[in-house]
């Protein structure tokens, strides 16, 4: 099953690297949009979020951050650094976003190795999970997953 992984990773990773360095700016503004209209904030005391890793060309969610600090200050914002073998933050948030390399309809993600978010996400049950995603990296026929995989709540497109 990991070996399917491997190939849907390498797959999804080239194109993602083939898309235009800028062409996804857009696409970001309108998911940092429709998670900042999904999201019921005064339930949020805590959220977790990523800096976007931009050579791997990421969601850009800076947007997002910039809108709740202004709209939201109390909302502690914690980002997570690039380095995928960081540990997890011990702090437990009302809200994470999560980088999606791929997705399927289940809500489960491919990401880019490593299960950081898979051990993250496992110890944060009371979390609402959201994965930030482009559309075209929608997997149809859904992806393999492990046990240790977490389903996201929900995964929020530019569509």
């Amino acid at each position: 099953m990991s070996q399917n992984k491997e190939s849907l990773r390498k797959r999804y990773k080239a194109a993602r690297l083939s898309v235009e360095m800028g062409s996804t700016d857009e696409k970001s503004l309108e998911i940092c949009r429709k998670i900042f209209r999904t999201v019921d904030w005064g339930a949020v005391d805590w959220m977790c979020s990523y800096s976007p890793i931009e050579k791997l060309k990421e969601v850009d969610v800076r947007p997002l951050h910039d809108t709740i600090r202004y709209k939201f200050p109390k909302i502690e914002i914690v980002l997570l650094g690039q380095d995928k073998r960081q540990s997890p933050p011990k702090k437990r948030f009302d809200l994470i976003i999560v980088p999606c390399l791929a997705f399927d309809k289940d809500n489960y993600r491919l990401g880019w190795g490593g299960g950081f978010y898979d051990r993250f996400l496992a110890r944060q049950p009371q979390a609402v999970k959201i994965g930030a995603a482009y559309q075209d990296s929608f997997v149809a026929k859904g992806l393999p997953h492990e046990p240790q995989d977490i389903p996201l709540d929900m995964i929020i497109t530019e569509r």
